[in-house]
């Protein structure tokens, strides 16, 4: 036989791009960018005392949360964040697929902290409710700052009235949220209402607020223009 000796070919390299070629070091190389969603979002910076409308988006095989076997976990997991100085839940409500919280926090990180171990209960929770395992929130808390007596108005309204949103006809004051315990419904301009917590025997997990925006400028009636 023969011995054959073969010589390995040089490839060509370029550094120019060239349009029918794939990858390297051109512009629009590589993966697709998607749309930021989420989780990819810079959360606000906090100041101490600033209160921040926090949303929890729930997965699609979640059970509907307005029922007391789901209302229990997330009613313990709140009961849970109450002990902890560093962030408080002023207000809330409980929709079918999502949560609305009205949160005080003395700094991001404390923040971070509170909502880390929030869903964590609450997802522990649901699942044995549920009989199943995996994951229960459909994407990371939403948080958003709130730097005016109007803004906090504004939200607190809309937190504790929510369900009447969602459900024309439905009262103001909903069994699923801290309704129970809120008595300023002349400062957020709505109509007077009572309604007992949704849990028997028990009152919201709501924790005093302590900045001046919840505490004081939500109540506070607006000022009048002078008149010269």
């Amino acid at each position: 036989m023969r011995h054959i000796q073969t010589v390995q070919q040089a490839l060509p390299f370029t550094t120019r791009p060239v349009p029918s070629r794939r990858g390297g070091a051109r512009k629009g190389a590589g993966r697709p960018r998607k749309p930021s969603s989420e989780s990819h979002r810079r959360r606000p910076a906090i100041a101490r005392g600033t209160p921040l409308h926090v949303t929890l988006a729930f997965a699609e095989h979640v059970w509907n949360l307005r029922a007391q076997r789901c209302l229990t976990p997330i009613d313990a997991a709140l009961r849970a964040l109450s002990r902890h100085a560093a962030c408080r839940v002023t207000h809330f409500s409980v929709q079918g697929n999502h949560v609305h919280l009205v949160v005080e926090a003395d700094d991001k990180a404390a923040l971070s902290r509170a909502m880390r171990a929030l869903t964590i209960r609450v997802a522990r929770g649901l699942n044995r409710v549920m009989g199943r395992r995996g994951r229960v929130l459909g994407s990371r808390y939403h948080a958003r700052a709130l730097r005016s007596p109007t803004e906090v108005k504004n939200v607190v309204r809309y937190v504790l009235a929510n369900h009447a949103r969602h459900v024309p006809g439905a009262p103001v004051a909903d069994p699923f949220s801290s309704a129970s315990s809120f008595a300023d419904w002349e400062a957020l301009e709505l109509p007077a209402a009572r309604v007992a917590y949704a849990l028997p025997g028990l009152g919201p997990p709501v924790s005093r607020a302590q900045g001046w925006l919840l505490r004081v400028g939500l109540v506070r009636p607006p000022r009048r223009p002078r008149v010269r």
